[in-house]
């Protein structure tokens, strides 16, 4: 290839990697930049599931969701939580599910998924069990943590979408541009060809796993171990091929620019998260309330304790969200904390540590 080809390929590859990182960089400075207000308390209408729709946006991942919903219920008088040493902890319904009294944070579509959650785990009757779970339950949880995973994608998508698309697009148009540039350069298009295969292959991946995502129907964990090393292999196995009959600097430029393909289209733009003022708001308040457990002092928080004795088992379940309860546990030890009257046995090690 000559000089002048490989700058022009290059010249797309960077094009098309700036147009995707911009959106992305804006996106974390101005999450980054507003204005996160001291929080000593979670909103007082919002769940756990809100916590993780707001907080992480498309990054959230709704599998762990289970303990943090669990305290949140019981805290809020609706169920019990007891050990049992055959069958894990044993959930007993006491009432129904209601709507809480504020609506500050309180989202009424995370509320129809915890609503669905509460009947699913008693339908049949007033107890249930953690370890005796059925097929049908994890079917049922499974699709709870998909509505959870569709709804935290809504937070971004609004203002995300477009930045997504137009970044997918250029990252397209520069791979097509690069293998036309190569093909031309060294004249031999049947072997350049072969690149069609990888960008095929991403796009059939996107089709048939990622996209069905966005529209509420993820795909479960065995189709994506069946579908991901057949993608791989119709993608990279023919363009290896290819690779090893091409001229090395033209393999090279051929391969940089299937990875910088593969790296916008599957984690740059996915990962683009450009929120409204709306959207920034409650993220702030939920980056103070976690900043704010993160950096007190232990007498602090024991001040907080004295002042509500339920305050550490209130704010647990939050912390679950926020993957902090690690660095919450040594200002916790040092606290007398009586135990909450809605569990029977040792909370502390059974479920936070």
């Amino acid at each position: 290839m000559s000089m002048v080809s490989i700058l022009i390929c290059i010249s797309m590859s960077a094009l098309s990697l700036i147009v995707a990182v911009v959106p992305f960089v804006v996106g974390e400075v101005k999450k980054r930049k507003v204005i996160k207000p001291v929080e000593y308390f979670p909103p007082a209408g919002s769940s756990p599931i809100d916590f993780l729709t707001q907080f992480y946006g498309s990054s959230a991942k709704s599998r762990d969701l289970f303990n943090a919903v669990m305290l949140y219920w019981a805290s809020r008088g609706f169920i019990t939580i007891e050990e049992d040493c055959k069958r894990g902890l044993k959930l007993i319904k006491l009432k129904n599910l209601t709507r809480p009294e504020s609506n500050d944070g309180f989202d009424s579509r995370t509320y129809d998924i915890q609503e669905q959650l509460f009947e699913y785990l008693f339908s049949a009757k007033d107890t249930f069990y953690t370890l005796a779970t059925s097929c049908h339950f994890k079917d049922c949880f499974k699709k709870i943590t998909d509505r959870c995973d569709v709804q935290a994608k809504k937070v971004t998508s609004r203002n995300s979408g477009k930045y997504t698309l137009i970044s997918s697009l250029t990252a397209v148009a520069s791979y097509l541009g690069v293998m036309i540039a190569v093909a031309c350069s060294i004249e031999n298009s049947a072997i350049v060809l072969g690149f069609i295969f990888p960008l095929a292959a991403m796009g059939m991946y996107k089709l048939v796993i990622v996209l069905p995502e966005d529209d509420g129907v993820p795909k479960g964990s065995s189709i994506r171990f069946f579908l991901v090393p057949f993608f791989l292999a119709v993608g990279l196995i023919p363009a290896t091929a290819v690779m090893l009959f091409m001229h090395p600097v033209a393999a090279a430029v051929s391969g940089i620019e299937m990875a910088v393909c593969f790296l916008i289209l599957f984690i740059v733009s996915v990962k683009i998260d450009i929120r409204d003022d709306g959207q920034l708001k409650f993220y702030a308040r939920i980056c103070g309330f976690k900043n704010f457990l993160i950096l007190a002092e232990a007498r602090q928080l024991e001040a907080l304790v004295e002042q509500d004795p339920q305050y550490y088992y209130n704010i647990l379940p939050y912390c679950y969200i926020l993957n902090i309860t690690e660095k919450l546990k040594p200002k916790f030890d040092a606290i007398a904390l009586d135990g909450p009257a809605w569990y029977l046995g040792d909370l502390r090690d059974t479920l936070m540590f």
